[in-house]
């Protein structure tokens, strides 16, 4: 369990600090003073239930605090995932909460799990349905905490939606989702059918992306965007004004 101090006071699952528990305290200050009263009730003022996909203990770990995900409810889980080992999970509290990712330390107990520079994957439980989620998560790293900020699912078919603004002067934002990773290939044409720019050609992760198209160089009127990332293909008019 973890616990991290911000400008809106402490948030995690860890509440108290117990006698004869170890603990590690991180400082990104200069300066702390810090004072600990031991408790002389023993009893915690939270109580955990137990993950519904087991994962073992390592001696190391990481937690992930996470803001939002979209379409969770209170009582679902968050699993995390290195491949298709589980190392870590934590029931959603309406909140922001602690995830705990744990590491591979050499023993066999925590053989297969996370190293340093690889991310973990979250996913979301909700009775028996898991759902893949994806956002802005940090490589893995013993020992640290990282925010996350948003996670939503996984999009379950390719899309590019309306490009915004649109009329435009002089940058268009295009966003775009794909179920699988692929390579998406993003053009601009005028009026003419000519190729005037390439946004985008590449490999890209499943998930939700979103490319800025700056046409300053280019003169005021109608131009065609087309999107496409294996079979899909998505043509779209985009209109300048200057």
């Amino acid at each position: 369990m973890a616990s991290i101090n911000t400008d809106g006071g402490w948030i995690g699952s860890l509440l108290s600090l117990c006698p004869n528990q170890g603990f590690w305290f991180v400082n990104q200050c200069d300066d702390i003073s810090f004072t600990f009263d031991e408790p002389t009730n023993l009893a915690r003022r939270q109580v955990l239930s137990p993950s519904p996909r087991e994962y073992n203990q390592s001696s190391k770990q990481a937690f992930y605090f996470i803001e939002t995900i979209v379409g969770i409810d209170i009582g679902d889980w968050i699993l995390a995932y290195n491949g298709d080992i589980v190392i870590g999970a934590r029931q959603w509290t309406g909140e922001t909460i602690d995830v705990p990712a744990m590491g591979d330390d050499g023993s066999n107990f925590t053989e297969g799990y996370i190293t340093s520079g690889t991310v973990p994957q979250f996913k979301l439980l909700q009775g028996d349905k898991l759902t893949n989620l994806t956002g802005e998560v940090s490589t893995w790293s013993d020992n640290q905490f990282f925010m996350v900020k948003s996670l939503m699912p996984m999009p379950e078919s390719f899309s590019l939606s309306a490009a915004f603004p649109n009329p435009f002067n002089p940058t268009t934002t295009l966003n775009f989702a794909i179920p699988v990773d692929n390579n998406v290939l993003l053009e601009v044409y005028d009026i003419n059918g000519r190729i005037i720019k390439q946004l985008h050609n590449n490999y890209m992760p499943a998930g939700y992306h979103k490319i800025t198209w700056n046409a300053d160089a280019n003169s005021s009127g109608l131009y065609f965007v087309k999107m496409i990332s294996g079979e899909y293909i998505k043509t779209q008019k985009l209109m300048l004004v200057k």
